[in-house]
Order: C-alpha cells, then sequence, then structure tokens
C-alpha cells in the first residue's frame, strides 16, 4: 500500500509539471441531456507539435479526479512508451451519477433506465463526435467507468459493442445490479462472431457482496465468451473500491497495449512479413492503425547482432523499420553497416 501511495505522489507531481497546460475545459450544451455539462481535456504532450498526427481517445467517467487520475497515468506511461499517447476526454457527474449510470429501473429489474439512455446517446452522438471534429483523432476509441459507472460500460457493450475499441470496467457494483449478468450471458451466446475488447476488473479488497456477484459474472465469460472477442475478467490484488478506479486504469492499458511490444525471443523468429502481419492484427483489434516503435526495430538490431550474434534478426528488424519509416535514414546506414 505504501509503494501505491507513493506511485500516486509520483504521478500526480508528474501530471502538474508536464501536462497541466495541455488540459481545458468546455462547457458542452447537451441535446440529448438538455442541460449544459462540463468536458475536461486532456491532449498529449506534443499535440500542438505536429499537426499531422493524431490519437486514440481515452473517455472517462465518474468525477474530476477520475479524468485526472487517468491524465497523470497516461502521461507516464505513454512517456515510457508503454502506451501510445492518448486525448483523455473527462465527463464529471453533474450530480445526476447515479441516474445517469445505472442501467436499469431499480435493482432486480432490466427495464431500462430512461436517463442513462439519454447519457450513452450523449457520450456516443455528441461527445465523441464534437471530439473527432475539433481535435485529430484516428479511430481508437476507449471509455472507462469505474463503480456504477462500470455497470454503465458493461451495459454498453452489449447494446453498442462496436462503438469502442476498448470497454474498460473497474470494480462494477455488480451487488446493485444482479440481473446483469443474467443479460451478458445471453448475449455471449447469441453472438458468436462478437469481436471487440472489454477489460473488466476487480479489487481483491471488496467486501463479500460484490465479490459474490462478481464470480457470477466472470464466470459467465469464462463459459460464454466467444473465441472472436478478446476479453479480461480477473482481479487487482491489494485493491479496495476507490483505489481500484486508478490502478485498473493503469493495469487496464497496459493491458490493451501489451501486443505493441515483441519479446526479443519473438523478434528473433520474426520476418518482415511476420511484423506487418502482428502490427495489421493489432491494428484491428485497436481500431486505429498502430505501428512498431523505430528506435525500438533499431535498437533490437544492435542487440541482435552483438549480443546474440543473430545476423538475420538483425536485418529483418531493420527491414522492419525502413517499411513502416521510409523516410528516415538512421535504419537504412544501420543495415549498410550490418551488410558490410
Amino acid at each position: 500500500m505504501k509503494a501505491i501511495l507513493i506511485l500516486l505522489v509520483l504521478l500526480g507531481f508528474y501530471s502538474t509539471t508536464a501536462a497541466v497546460e495541455n488540459n481545458s475545459q468546455i462547457l458542452f450544451d447537451s441535446k440529448s441531456l438538455n442541460e449544459t455539462r462540463k468536458i475536461l481535456v486532456r491532449l498529449p504532450i506534443d499535440y500542438s507539435e505536429n499537426n499531422d498526427k493524431s490519437y486514440p481517445l481515452l473517455i472517462t467517467l465518474n468525477d474530476e479526479d477520475n479524468f485526472k487520475w487517468a491524465s497523470s497515468i497516461v502521461d507516464v506511461q505513454a512517456a515510457r512508451f508503454g502506451i501510445e499517447d492518448m486525448i483523455v476526454v473527462g465527463l464529471p457527474h453533474n450530480g445526476n451519477y447515479s441516474k445517469d449510470n445505472y442501467p436499469f429501473k431499480k435493482k432486480g429489474n432490466i427495464e431500462p433506465n430512461p436517463q442513462s439512455e439519454k447519457y450513452s446517446n450523449f457520450i456516443r452522438k455528441e461527445i465523441v463526435p464534437y471530439v473527432n471534429k475539433n481535435y485529430r483523432t484516428n479511430g481508437g476509441k476507449f471509455i472507462v467507468g469505474h463503480s456504477l459507472s462500470g455497470l454503465f460500460v458493461t451495459n454498453m457493450f452489449m447494446q453498442y459493442p462496436d462503438e469502442f475499441s476498448t470497454f474498460i470496467v473497474l470494480s462494477p457494483s455488480v451487488h446493485h445490479a444482479p440481473q446483469l449478468s443474467t443479460l451478458v450471458k445471453p448475449f455471449l451466446i447469441n453472438n458468436k462472431s462478437l469481436a471487440g475488447s472489454i477489460y473488466i476488473s476487480l479489487g481483491d479488497m471488496e467486501h463479500q457482496q460484490i465479490l459474490q456477484e462478481y464470480k457470477v459474472l466472470k464466470e459467465v465469460f469464462e463459459n460464454h465468451a466467444p473465441q472472436t472477442l478478446t476479453w479480461s475478467v480477473d482481479y487487482m490484488e491489494n485493491t479496495d473500491h476507490l483505489l481500484a478506479a486508478y490502478k485498473g486504469i493503469y493495469d487496464s492499458l497496459t493491458w490493451v497495449y501489451r501486443d505493441w511490444y515483441l519479446l526479443d525471443t519473438e523478434m528473433q523468429q520474426s520476418s518482415l512479413d511476420d511484423y506487418i502481419q502482428h502490427y495489421d492484427e493489432f491494428s484491428k483489434k485497436l481500431k486505429y492503425p498502430i505501428k512498431p516503435r523505430e528506435r525500438h526495430l533499431v535498437s533490437f538490431s544492435g542487440f541482435a547482432k552483438k549480443k546474440l550474434n543473430d545476423h538475420k534478426a538483425a536485418v529483418e528488424a531493420l527491414k522492419t523499420a525502413i517499411h513502416y519509416y521510409p523516410n528516415s535514414q538512421n535504419p537504412k546506414d544501420k543495415l549498410k553497416e550490418i551488410d558490410k
């Protein structure tokens, strides 16, 4: 727990010193909700430096803190090349947290909550188009909900599974909606070609009621998730309900981008065609084009040549760098050096 608190402090400091200038606030007049909502926007560090570059979108729900935490985590992970940098958009509640996020009229009932449906329209039909129009997005879209918002995001996944690249659900309050699992089961069974991605995680220090109901949801995915769906339903160790909102964002983004880097053992076995196939498939999962980092490929080529004595792996890595970065001279020069 002490280590987590130190991490919170460090990430908060990093965010304040490095990214605060890229944050802004917008008052948005929503037709779906018939009211004005505050929208928070965090732009990538290099957003103003490269007008040709576009970015994926991460939408956070719940409160302003959730936006701040997500922004801090994206700052650090992107700076260390764990993920690609993102446009983070926060949709803090306006005093209607429960009405916006609880998908049903009441506990145990599957009748939809009209206000929650309006909130879904607000996100899908107003916020996403607004961001796409006013910022440089690349088609990658991720949404994260914690607690009651986790119920909302799970329900949105069933209603609009193609709307986002990945649905991220953190410590969902499933004990308040036991009917959710009974809806997820037939949805998974009846959609055998379901694509897309969903990440669900619960703090293992939650109380027994939520743990019990979550186990039911986990078993539904384990028994009925189609092979075409990319999914994870698991636990966060040493994590309670509140910390899950923070730790879960870090873990989920790490999971989303886990295929961005290949291990050195995998790269040793990869040809140019293998690299292209891997990143084509990864792009399809993320729903936006993503490529390997040039520096990573060039660095590996040197490592493969000098440390592994693997000339073929070094050459294939450089050929891949030239394929994805045809205007860069560095990998071309390195390839000439290796071939001497």
